[in-house]
Protein backbone atom coordinates (compact mmCIF):
# COMPACT_ATOMS: atom_id res chain seq x y z
CA UNK A 1 0.00 0.00 0.00
CA UNK A 2 2.57 2.23 0.98
CA UNK A 3 4.68 1.15 -2.43
CA UNK A 4 1.18 2.49 -4.44
CA UNK A 5 0.52 5.48 -2.65
CA UNK A 6 4.35 6.88 -3.49
CA UNK A 7 3.63 5.67 -7.16
CA UNK A 8 0.17 7.53 -7.10
CA UNK A 9 1.93 10.86 -5.62
CA UNK A 10 4.80 11.07 -7.81
CA UNK A 11 2.25 10.67 -10.95
CA UNK A 12 0.30 13.52 -9.02
CA UNK A 13 3.37 15.64 -9.42
CA UNK A 14 4.23 14.93 -12.54
CA UNK A 15 1.06 15.64 -13.52
CA UNK A 16 1.02 19.13 -11.86
CA UNK A 17 4.05 19.56 -13.13
CA UNK A 18 3.42 18.85 -16.79
CA UNK A 19 0.27 21.30 -16.44
CA UNK A 20 2.49 24.07 -14.54
CA UNK A 21 4.64 23.86 -17.59
CA UNK A 22 3.92 26.65 -20.38
CA UNK A 23 2.65 25.18 -23.35
CA UNK A 24 5.49 26.57 -26.42
CA UNK A 25 4.05 29.92 -27.45
CA UNK A 26 5.23 33.53 -29.56
CA UNK A 27 4.47 37.36 -29.24
CA UNK A 28 5.81 39.76 -30.91
CA UNK A 29 7.20 42.82 -29.88
CA UNK A 30 8.38 46.64 -30.57
CA UNK A 31 7.07 46.34 -34.77
CA UNK A 32 9.02 49.03 -37.05
CA UNK A 33 7.21 49.62 -40.14
CA UNK A 34 9.41 51.22 -43.54
CA UNK A 35 6.31 52.53 -45.93
CA UNK A 36 9.50 52.78 -48.69
CA UNK A 37 10.35 49.56 -48.57
CA UNK A 38 7.13 47.68 -47.30
CA UNK A 39 9.47 45.80 -44.40
CA UNK A 40 8.28 45.09 -40.96
CA UNK A 41 10.90 44.64 -38.59
CA UNK A 42 10.01 43.02 -35.05
CA UNK A 43 11.20 41.41 -32.12
CA UNK A 44 10.26 37.52 -31.15
CA UNK A 45 9.73 36.52 -27.62
CA UNK A 46 9.14 32.69 -27.88
CA UNK A 47 7.99 30.31 -24.59
CA UNK A 48 9.67 26.44 -25.45
CA UNK A 49 9.93 24.81 -22.68
CA UNK A 50 12.19 21.84 -22.70
CA UNK A 51 14.34 22.25 -25.46
CA UNK A 52 17.60 23.60 -23.89
CA UNK A 53 18.99 24.49 -27.09
CA UNK A 54 22.21 26.93 -28.25
CA UNK A 55 19.55 28.17 -30.64
CA UNK A 56 15.88 27.98 -31.78
CA UNK A 57 15.21 27.91 -35.68
CA UNK A 58 11.68 28.89 -36.38
CA UNK A 59 10.17 29.72 -39.56
CA UNK A 60 7.31 32.06 -41.10
CA UNK A 61 4.93 30.05 -42.87
CA UNK A 62 1.68 30.26 -44.24
CA UNK A 63 -1.71 29.22 -42.11
CA UNK A 64 -1.65 25.58 -42.07
CA UNK A 65 1.29 25.34 -44.05
CA UNK A 66 4.37 23.31 -42.54
CA UNK A 67 7.72 24.40 -41.54
CA UNK A 68 9.21 22.83 -44.37
CA UNK A 69 7.53 25.48 -46.90
CA UNK A 70 8.33 28.16 -44.99
CA UNK A 71 8.79 31.64 -47.10
CA UNK A 72 11.33 33.17 -44.60
CA UNK A 73 13.84 30.98 -41.54
CA UNK A 74 14.89 32.59 -38.37
CA UNK A 75 17.26 31.95 -35.50
CA UNK A 76 16.23 32.75 -32.07
CA UNK A 77 19.11 32.93 -28.96
CA UNK A 78 18.31 31.50 -25.60
CA UNK A 79 17.81 33.03 -22.39
CA UNK A 80 19.37 32.16 -19.04
CA UNK A 81 15.86 30.43 -17.84
CA UNK A 82 16.03 27.79 -20.71
CA UNK A 83 13.03 28.83 -21.82
CA UNK A 84 12.47 31.73 -23.11
CA UNK A 85 14.27 32.89 -26.89
CA UNK A 86 14.16 35.82 -28.13
CA UNK A 87 15.58 37.54 -31.52
CA UNK A 88 14.72 40.34 -34.05
CA UNK A 89 13.39 39.28 -37.85
CA UNK A 90 12.82 41.31 -41.15
CA UNK A 91 10.61 41.06 -43.80
CA UNK A 92 8.58 42.06 -46.59
CA UNK A 93 4.82 42.45 -45.94
CA UNK A 94 1.91 41.92 -47.32
CA UNK A 95 -1.09 43.59 -45.86
CA UNK A 96 -3.59 40.61 -47.01
CA UNK A 97 -1.33 38.18 -45.26
CA UNK A 98 -1.58 35.58 -42.55
CA UNK A 99 1.03 34.24 -40.62
CA UNK A 100 1.93 31.02 -38.62
CA UNK A 101 5.50 30.55 -36.57
CA UNK A 102 6.59 27.22 -36.47
CA UNK A 103 9.89 25.13 -34.94
CA UNK A 104 11.38 22.65 -37.20
CA UNK A 105 9.19 20.03 -35.68
CA UNK A 106 6.09 21.95 -36.67
CA UNK A 107 5.65 22.99 -33.56
CA UNK A 108 2.89 26.39 -33.94
CA UNK A 109 4.56 28.98 -31.40
CA UNK A 110 1.57 31.61 -32.90
CA UNK A 111 -1.23 31.51 -35.85
CA UNK A 112 -3.31 34.65 -37.13
CA UNK A 113 -5.31 35.20 -39.86
CA UNK A 114 -4.47 38.62 -41.01
CA UNK A 115 -1.59 40.43 -39.61
CA UNK A 116 -3.00 43.23 -38.07
CA UNK A 117 -2.02 41.61 -34.31
CA UNK A 118 1.92 42.38 -35.54
CA UNK A 119 1.21 46.33 -36.59
CA UNK A 120 2.02 48.77 -33.89
CA UNK A 121 -1.50 49.83 -33.56
CA UNK A 122 -4.29 47.44 -31.80
CA UNK A 123 -7.59 48.54 -30.78
CA UNK A 124 -8.51 47.97 -26.98
CA UNK A 125 -11.32 49.66 -27.21
CA UNK A 126 -13.78 51.73 -29.16
CA UNK A 127 -17.56 52.93 -29.86
CA UNK A 128 -20.04 55.89 -29.18
CA UNK A 129 -23.59 55.97 -26.82
CA UNK A 130 -26.46 56.09 -28.85
CA UNK A 131 -30.01 55.95 -28.76
CA UNK A 132 -32.85 55.26 -31.06
CA UNK A 133 -35.72 56.82 -31.29
CA UNK A 134 -39.13 54.53 -33.37
CA UNK A 135 -41.22 57.35 -32.83
CA UNK A 136 -39.22 59.93 -34.31
CA UNK A 137 -37.44 57.63 -36.36
CA UNK A 138 -33.82 59.25 -35.44
CA UNK A 139 -30.62 57.57 -33.91
CA UNK A 140 -28.84 60.27 -31.63
CA UNK A 141 -25.12 59.36 -31.14
CA UNK A 142 -22.53 60.92 -28.22
CA UNK A 143 -19.77 60.76 -25.97
CA UNK A 144 -17.44 59.42 -29.03
CA UNK A 145 -13.87 57.50 -27.53
CA UNK A 146 -10.94 55.03 -28.30
CA UNK A 147 -8.34 53.25 -26.60
CA UNK A 148 -5.54 51.79 -28.81
CA UNK A 149 -2.41 50.19 -27.96
CA UNK A 150 0.80 48.55 -29.28
CA UNK A 151 0.96 44.70 -29.25
CA UNK A 152 3.22 45.36 -25.95
CA UNK A 153 -0.25 46.56 -24.21
CA UNK A 154 1.67 50.21 -24.00
CA UNK A 155 -1.46 52.71 -24.50
CA UNK A 156 -0.42 54.70 -27.79
CA UNK A 157 -1.85 57.84 -29.56
CA UNK A 158 -2.65 57.77 -33.35
CA UNK A 159 -2.35 60.64 -36.05
CA UNK A 160 -5.06 61.88 -37.93
CA UNK A 161 -7.80 59.83 -36.18
CA UNK A 162 -11.27 60.11 -37.26
CA UNK A 163 -14.99 58.82 -36.73
CA UNK A 164 -16.67 57.21 -39.72
CA UNK A 165 -20.37 57.00 -39.58
CA UNK A 166 -21.96 54.84 -42.23
CA UNK A 167 -25.45 54.46 -43.28
CA UNK A 168 -26.53 51.10 -45.21
CA UNK A 169 -23.32 51.35 -46.65
CA UNK A 170 -22.54 55.05 -47.82
CA UNK A 171 -20.15 57.61 -45.60
CA UNK A 172 -22.55 59.72 -44.18
CA UNK A 173 -20.40 62.17 -41.54
CA UNK A 174 -16.79 62.64 -40.16
CA UNK A 175 -16.82 62.95 -36.54
CA UNK A 176 -13.47 63.98 -34.62
CA UNK A 177 -13.22 64.57 -30.94
CA UNK A 178 -12.23 68.48 -29.86
CA UNK A 179 -9.92 69.62 -27.32
CA UNK A 180 -13.31 70.84 -25.37
CA UNK A 181 -14.71 67.68 -25.17
CA UNK A 182 -17.33 65.81 -25.39
CA UNK A 183 -17.85 68.77 -28.25
CA UNK A 184 -17.04 67.01 -31.63
CA UNK A 185 -16.27 68.13 -34.85
CA UNK A 186 -18.59 66.96 -37.07
CA UNK A 187 -18.20 67.67 -40.86
CA UNK A 188 -16.48 71.11 -39.86
CA UNK A 189 -19.04 71.78 -37.12
CA UNK A 190 -18.90 71.86 -33.82
CA UNK A 191 -21.79 70.06 -31.80
CA UNK A 192 -22.07 67.99 -29.17
CA UNK A 193 -23.50 65.25 -30.77
CA UNK A 194 -24.79 63.72 -33.68
CA UNK A 195 -28.86 62.84 -34.78
CA UNK A 196 -29.53 61.38 -37.87
CA UNK A 197 -32.93 59.98 -39.86
CA UNK A 198 -32.91 56.45 -38.95
CA UNK A 199 -36.03 54.09 -39.91
CA UNK A 200 -36.23 50.52 -39.00
CA UNK A 201 -34.05 48.17 -41.15
CA UNK A 202 -30.99 50.48 -41.69
CA UNK A 203 -27.49 49.61 -40.42
CA UNK A 204 -25.04 52.14 -39.12
CA UNK A 205 -21.67 51.40 -38.78
CA UNK A 206 -19.11 53.03 -36.84
CA UNK A 207 -15.53 52.94 -37.89
CA UNK A 208 -12.24 54.57 -36.49
CA UNK A 209 -9.45 55.86 -39.24
CA UNK A 210 -5.57 56.28 -38.28
CA UNK A 211 -2.50 56.62 -38.73
CA UNK A 212 0.59 54.58 -36.63
CA UNK A 213 3.95 56.75 -36.43
CA UNK A 214 5.29 54.68 -40.07
CA UNK A 215 2.26 56.48 -41.77
CA UNK A 216 0.69 53.16 -42.05
CA UNK A 217 -3.33 53.77 -42.34
CA UNK A 218 -5.90 51.93 -40.59
CA UNK A 219 -9.39 51.51 -40.06
CA UNK A 220 -10.82 49.83 -37.16
CA UNK A 221 -14.46 48.53 -37.35
CA UNK A 222 -16.46 49.67 -34.02
CA UNK A 223 -19.80 48.14 -34.37
CA UNK A 224 -22.37 47.82 -36.51
CA UNK A 225 -26.23 48.40 -35.47
CA UNK A 226 -29.62 47.98 -37.07
CA UNK A 227 -32.62 50.01 -36.15
CA UNK A 228 -35.85 47.78 -34.95
CA UNK A 229 -39.40 48.55 -34.62
CA UNK A 230 -39.06 49.60 -31.20
CA UNK A 231 -36.43 52.14 -29.13
CA UNK A 232 -33.51 49.92 -29.71
CA UNK A 233 -30.96 48.32 -32.23
CA UNK A 234 -29.99 45.24 -33.04
CA UNK A 235 -25.96 44.51 -32.71
CA UNK A 236 -24.75 42.90 -35.95
CA UNK A 237 -21.58 40.86 -36.73
CA UNK A 238 -18.71 42.50 -37.29
CA UNK A 239 -15.56 41.91 -37.81
CA UNK A 240 -12.96 43.55 -35.72
CA UNK A 241 -9.99 43.61 -38.54
CA UNK A 242 -9.07 46.46 -39.44
CA UNK A 243 -8.95 47.65 -43.22
CA UNK A 244 -5.40 48.61 -43.81
CA UNK A 245 -3.38 50.98 -46.62
CA UNK A 246 0.18 52.10 -47.55
CA UNK A 247 0.19 55.63 -47.46
CA UNK A 248 0.59 57.19 -50.97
Amino acid sequence: LESRLEAAGAALQELQAAQDRPEPAARFENPVLNPQSRMLTVDIVAQVPDVHASSLDVGFCRVGEPYSLAWKLGTLSPHADGVTYTGTVTFPLDLDMGLELRLADDTVLYSSATIAPLLPLQMQSGGSGFHYSYERQELSLLDFGVHLMSPSGEETEPADGVFRLYQNGTLIHTIRETADRPMLDVDGTVQDGVTIPCAPGDRVRLTYACSDPFGLRYEFPLYEQKAMRWDDMEECPLSKTPSLAWPE
